[in-house]
């Protein structure tokens, strides 16, 4: 063996720095340095990322020296240890950085989430407490005051624990003085037996164990999720949860009564997620929320302390720790915006860590026992996203199964990784928003947002950064806001803002450098993100699954191991009566009168006192009448009590060593925490000043960049200022060429077109005919040719396909022939074989000889020899073997169900109405047997409810099934029925009319098909039923032939029933409707549309064009008709027409955003849209749009100002009150501009208008639904052609014509003369207005107008109804 070198190092030993992450797993970084040579010792250190090897040789520690220094690219430092380091621990155990991590947290000065109490008593063995002692752990240190149980105790102490477990306990304090003493004589007992392997189990059955619960109610550290209602200092023992204490090295092993079995760890979480997880969603202070999460984060962390110490593997194990991690993940981004003394999400996420890691571990052990996790792919996933940062996960991937690698979880969380490596921002948040991601995966997702952020920012500033050092660019930010997926844009401006990015006066981000900001962004909480996928409960969320039922924990009582007295009852000084099955006895133990005469030492320490009689009273052997002395007793015995006056003196004594010892301990404490107060308001000083001294340099230098940013700023401005002054000469110079040279190249253009005309009119004539005559010619050749040519190939072709068709026949008839000779023959020796059994061995020939059916093994010898699987799958599922020859409905659909358009869905809802008695007993199995209730293709869907409800193949289907003598169907279940087959027998044949009445007044179909089984012996005769009055679209009778194939041939009678109502919907007469939004319906069929019809009406016929010239009041009429009619096509009655089923609405593929009203298919149209006060409302709406009526127009002398006068009047009259004066002069353009008429000028009136009520109306049904065929007819029609001319226009128009002929006889001269000027008409309606701004007061507003209207509109309308039906109608002219 080699001398070992001298030196100040070890070189056996070396001391690896700065390590990769992936070190953190032992085994990865055994596997590492086990390659250089054999391992003595390996420690590992993740709080400094450091970790020690020793080799049993210096060469091998050199040649790792060497060569150890690389992994997978990550360079660490590696050297030889010191001497005086510590020799390594030769331990398997790997050190948790997240323990460490939370520990270190929790002691620098987390606050505890009780109230603070009484103060702590000392312990018996008067030591001094530490000065730097904790409080907490003070309190602590009441649970473990006495020393370890291996400690050698004398026989005098011993008898004391008794005595104290005699004593009777009435208040917490006691009790838990009792059972302590109970507790410390197991531990002995404990010590002297032999060890058993393994971990302890435990079996308390209570959510808190009743000891730690009698301690922290006099201790007053008492949840307030845990005290009795009404009370701040009782403890609720049915609502007590155990707490989470941190392991240390003087604290013994917990008794298998203090530790909860699986059950109980079950009913904790189950009494978590229903009664505390959802308080978070209340609207409560921030300190509530706090108290919230620290109280599940303790009670969690205590359920998977006692998983660890317990050593469980199991399902029901790895289901409890994933449910704690998706309380971490479920905190991850609803406490993001918390304050940092409420909620650290390091902390949290190192406790995420932590239970991802134990679930690793499990779902490893777990499947090398051949059990699978459910969930395991789901938690991967959470495991590759919580490491997008780190791509050694990868590796971990590629060790996992080839189902886990390929899961839909893990490869979305690879799609999340690459998009965050490209910095993709843009993808990340499309990912993110997608319907896929779920909840929990947004919440983990939250924590890369601010650096996918700030990296995205980076970009966009090089992308768009200035050219030029004096210029500076900017963008939108909205743009931004939208890019980076902000929920609002003030989101966006603290975003930029606090990464020193600023706005201009515009609104743009200025895209200067980012500054290197001290602290991390604040990020908000992310409601529409992340928050708005959560659709459950947080208890359901945590759960994973429906919660568990509340009974698990409400029908629970806690465990008491005291009597009605308070002493404790003989079955409980072993805590035996907490083993599951086993029942507490009530037998008080006794001080015993006489003491029995010598007996056998023993070792059991649990001796129950003896009664007088000498008889024991509980367990173990008698106690022994004396004390022997310590060298050779190794037991102890009961003696007789003490006097009260020596009891009284030695408590007394007590007492007063106890109080001096607290008062000694007190006096420590106080000063520990004075010396603690006085280095904190130190270090805080220290602190603050630092803070200022940073906050003025940083101020300064804010000023000094304001004032540098100013002075560039003027200098900017100036300079700008200069150039568009020279700009501006420019431009008008410019513009002043520009103008001459558009002149210049006007008159060349209108010389040039002058010329073009003349030129084209002249030779277009000749070359048109000449053009025309040859292409004639041309044509008549190419026909005459064509036809020639197809009457030769035709001919030919059918000569030659008759002759290939003829030989083709031939051959098939020699073939068919021969393979019907084959299959006959073949047949027969099937037959022969499958007559045999499988094997003549396998059954008894007796049993086969005496069974009435050989179907099953006829069966199974089919299956044997095509060689067909078992297929497990389907026999769990509730499928037969041969489930291939079920009745599959949606194939038979898809055959002859019509196709609307390619693609589209169809959907079809089927009725199965079944007689009573055992016959439809027998056809309900049989119906259950033969059809498939589960499609088998790819893109099948199930939904809840019904008989079957599914979607497959492009169908979706809902079959429900009712029975005769069952009525326990609802009218609205059966309600827009496709079809109905009724199964009935040939004796239940008569009763068919009164089966079917209430199921067609119910369903409203008229498609039946029935399906009569009558006996094989029996001929079916078709029976005369009269079913004229039950009205029936189509009807058509199937027989089945009862025999011992009947399930079979009913289900092809089921497959011929559904073929014919499919067809039967083919010819069913189909009311064409159409579904168009409100907004369209009402501004397209009254806009522009319905005036151009006008104009052109007007140009044809001379009676309309004459009332739109003299009066505005005709115009309006013509408009008021045209609602009147849209009125009735809106408010038609549709409640007859046919509706989509409600319960295939589920299969109904959505519209595309940018078609999502219009549409022709009932299956997409908006619920409830046949409801009579729906469409009423719509009647209203068009009602309110109708122009009220106008005054007298004035006469023509006062044309100019009286108009405008009368123009104002009908806007107050007909338009919205703040815009009156803007319409008006609108209105009085439009007047002087069309001459001809007033169609214009009430088609601009009747425009803002409608515009005006749509705005006002709120909650306007989404779309109306009308007929196509009653919008032609009433509607589209030429009704404006028989509207009757009103008697007042006659006068006008007669004064109409004579004015037309004094006009033609006057001189062009005059008609220049009477022309109006422009601006003097503008000026005099600007008077006009000005004179309406005086009369403000007096004026009536837009709706009290409306109001006044529509009373007279409804006093008048049966008049006005009455005069119409009476009048006579104008034909339209020739």
């Amino acid at each position: 063996m080699a001398e070992p070198r001298p030196g100040a190092y070890n070189y056996k030993t070396l001391l690896c720095t700065n390590i990769p992450e992936l070190f953190l797993d032992k085994y990865v970084a055994r596997s590492h340095f086990g390659r250089f040579g054999t391992l003595v010792n390996f420690v590992l250190r993740p709080r400094r990322m450091t970790c020690t090897v020793s080799y049993a040789s210096e060469e091998q520690a050199e040649r790792a020296l060497l060569e150890g220094d690389s992994f997978q690219g990550h360079q660490f430092d590696i050297s030889y240890a010191e001497n005086e380091t510590a020799p390594a621990q030769k331990t398997e155990e790997w050190v948790d950085p997240d323990v460490q991590a939370e520990l270190s947290a929790l002691q620098s000065g987390w606050r505890n989430e009780y109230a603070s109490g009484k103060p702590l008593k000392p312990s018996l063995s008067g030591a001094p407490m530490l000065p730097s002692l904790p409080a907490a752990a003070a309190t602590a240190a009441v649970s473990v005051k006495n020393p370890p149980a291996t400690r050698d105790r004398t026989p005098a102490q011993l008898r004391d624990l008794e005595n104290v477990m005699r004593r009777p306990a009435h208040t917490s304090e006691e009790k838990f003085r009792v059972l302590d003493a109970r507790d410390k004589l197991l531990r002995m007992n404990r010590t002297q037996q032999k060890p058993v392997a393994g971990a302890t189990q435990g079996h308390c059955p209570d959510m808190c164990p009743e000891k730690e619960r009698v301690l922290r109610e006099f201790q007053r550290q008492v949840a307030v999720y845990e005290l009795q209602p009404g009370s701040d200092e009782l403890i609720c023992h049915e609502r007590a949860l155990k707490q989470y204490s941190r392991s240390s090295a003087d604290q013994e092993t917990p008794l298998p009564h203090e530790l909860r079995n699986e059950t109980a760890l079950h009913m904790t979480m189950s009494y978590l997620m229903h009664e505390i997880m959802d308080i978070s969603e209340r609207q409560e202070p921030q300190s509530y929320l706090g108290d919230w999460f620290h109280f599940v984060w303790d009670r969690t962390r205590s359920i998977r302390k006692e998983i660890t110490q317990q050593e469980l593997c199991s399902l029901g194990a790895v289901k409890l720790v994933e449910q704690c991690a998706r309380f971490h993940i479920h905190c991850a981004a609803r406490l993001v915006a918390a304050d940092p003394s409420v909620f650290d999400s390091k902390i949290n996420a190192e406790n995420l860590t932590k239970c991802l890691q134990t679930l690793k571990y499990m779902y490893h052990d777990l499947r090398l026992k051949g059990v699978q996790c459910p969930r395991e792919a789901e938690f991967r996933g959470y495991i590759v996203l919580l490491n997008l940062a780190d791509a050694n996960f990868l590796w971990d991937i590629g060790q996992l199964p080839a189902e886990l690698q390929n899961c839909p979880e893990v490869r979305q969380a690879i799609q999340f990784y690459l998009a965050l490596h490209d910095t993709n921002f843009v993808r990340f948040f499309q990912l993110l928003m997608d319907e896929d991601t779920s909840y929990l995966s947004a919440c983990i997702l939250v924590t890369y947002f601010t650096r996918l952020r700030v990296l995205g920012l980076h970009r966009l500033i090089q992308a768009y950064r200035a050219p030029r050092k004096d210029e500076v660019s900017s963008l939108p930010l909205s743009y931004i806001a939208d890019l980076l997926s902000f929920a609002s844009e003030q989101e966006a401006v603290d975003f930029v803002q606090h990464y020193g990015l600023e706005l201009n006066e515009t609104g743009r981000v200025v895209l200067s450098r980012m500054h290197t900001v001290e602290t991390e962004y604040k990020l908000p909480r992310q409601y529409e993100l992340v928050e708005m996928k959560r659709v459950q409960s947080v208890g359901e969320v945590v759960s994973g699954e429906p919660l568990p039922p509340r009974a698990l924990y409400l029908n629970h009582r806690p465990h008491n191991s005291f009597n009605e007295h308070g002493m404790l009852k003989s079955i409980a000084w072993t805590a035996k009566d907490q083993l599951p099955g086993m029942q507490q006895e009530d037998v008080q133990p006794q001080i015993p009168s006489h003491p029995p005469a010598a007996s056998k030492q023993s070792d059991n320490f649990f001796k129950v006192p003896m009664q007088p009689d000498g008889t024991a009273t509980g367990f173990g052997a008698p106690a022994t009448a004396a004390v022997a002395p310590a060298s050779t007793i190794e037991a102890f015995s009961f003696v007789l009590p003490k006097s009260r006056a020596q009891e009284l003196q030695e408590q007394a004594v007590a007492e007063q060593q106890r109080r001096a010892q607290e008062e000694a301990k007190h006096q420590a404490l106080q000063i520990a925490i004075a010396a603690a107060k006085k280095r904190e308001a130190e270090l805080m000083a220290i602190h603050e000043a630092k803070v200022a001294e940073a906050e003025r340099i940083r101020q300064q230098k804010l000023r000094e960049r304001q004032e540098q940013q100013r002075r560039q700023q003027e200098e900017l401005e100036a300079q700008r200022q200069q150039e568009q002054e020279k700009l501006q000469l420019e431009k008008e110079r410019q513009l002043k060429l520009e103008e001459l040279r558009l002149l210049q190249q006007q008159e060349r253009e209108a010389r040039k077109k002058t010329k073009t005309l003349e030129c084209y009119q002249d030779t277009f004539q000749d070359i048109l005919a000449e053009v025309c005559s040859r292409e004639f010619k041309l044509h008549d050749q190419a026909c005459c040719s064509y036809e020639s040519v197809l009457d030769s190939l035709t001919r030919g072709l059918v000569e030659q396909q008759m002759q290939q068709s003829l030989y083709e026949l031939g051959i098939m008839r020699v073939y068919i022939k021969r393979w019907r000779n084959y299959r006959r023959v073949q047949q027969q020796k099937d037959t022969l074989f499958n007559q045999l059994p499988l094997s003549f061995r396998a059954d008894d020939t007796d049993r086969l000889v005496n069974e009435r059916t050989v179907e099953d093994s006829l069966r199974l010898i089919r299956r044997y020899r095509l060689g067909e699987p078992c297929d497990y799958g389907k026999l769990l599922a509730g499928l037969e073997e041969q489930s291939w020859l079920k009745l599959d409905l949606w194939r038979v659909l898809d055959k002859c169900l019509p196709l609307a358009q390619p693609g589209a869905r169809r959907f079809y809802k089927l009725l199965l109405s079944l007689s009573g008695g055992q016959e439809g007993i027998q056809l309900n199995y049989d119906l259950d047997k033969g059809l498939l209730q589960q499609p088998q293709s790819p893109d099948a869907r199930l939904a809840e409810g019904g008989y079957i409800r599914g979607f497959s193949q492009g169908i979706g289907l809902s079959v429900l099934k009712i029975r005769d003598n069952h009525h326990d169907w609802k009218a609205t279940d059966l309600a827009q029925a496709n079809g109905i087959i009724c199964l009935i027998g040939l004796e239940d044949f008569r009763s068919l009319k009164q089966r079917l009445r209430p199921l067609l007044q119910a369903s409203r179909c008229l498609d039946v098909a029935v399906i009569v089984q009558h006996p094989a012996n029996t001929a079916f005769v078709d029976l005369d039923i009269p079913l004229q009055d039950l009205c029936l679209r189509s009807f058509n009778v199937f027989r089945v032939r009862h025999s011992g194939n009947t399930s079979q041939r009913l289900m092809h009678a089921l497959e011929a029933a559904v073929k014919y109502l499919a067809k039967a919907t083919e010819r069913k007469p189909f009311e064409h409707l159409q579904q168009v939004e409100t907004r369209e319906f009402v501004l397209g069929n009254l806009g522009s549309e319905l005036f151009r019809r006008l104009k052109h009406a007007a140009e044809q016929d001379a009676a309309i064009r004459r009332g739109i010239r003299l009066n505005p009041q005709f115009c309006a009429d013509l408009f008021n008709e045209a609602v009147q009619r849209l009125q009735l096509v809106a408010g038609e009655d549709l409640s007859d027409c046919p509706q989509f089923p409600d319960e295939l609405r589920v299969f109904v593929q959505p519209l595309p955003i940018e078609s999502s009203v219009p549409t022709k298919r009932l299956e997409h149209f908006e619920p409830g849209w046949h409801l009579p006060e729906r469409r009423q409302r719509i009647v209203q709406l068009l009602e309110r749009c109708k122009l009220p009526k106008m005054s007298e127009l004035p006469g023509t002398s006062s044309l100019a100002e009286a108009q405008c006068q009368w123009v104002l009047d009908y806007a107050q009259l007909s338009q919205q009150e703040d815009c009156v004066e803007q319409i008006a002069l609108q209105a009085i353009q439009i007047l002087q501009s069309n001459a001809d008429g007033y169609l214009n000028f009430v088609e601009y009136l009747a425009g803002e208008r409608m515009l005006y009520i749509l705005g006002q109306e709120r909650n306007l049904p989404l779309g109306v639904v009308y007929k196509t065929k009653t919008l032609k007819s009433r509607f589209l029609g030429a009704w404006f052609y028989e509207f009757r001319e009103p008697q007042t226009y006659e006068a006008a128009a007669a004064e109409e014509d004579a004015q037309e002929q004094e006009e033609q006889e006057q001189q062009p001269s005059q008609a220049e003369e009477q022309q109006l000027d422009f601006n003097e008409i503008m000026s005099k309606a600007e008077a006009v207005l000005n004179r309406c701004r005086q009369r403000q007061e007096d004026r009536h507003t837009l709706r009290d107008l409306n109001r006044s209207h529509k009373t007279r509109k409804g006093k008048v309308a049966p008049k006005q109804k009455h005069d119409a039906e009476n009048k006579p109608k104008r034909k339209r002219p020739n």
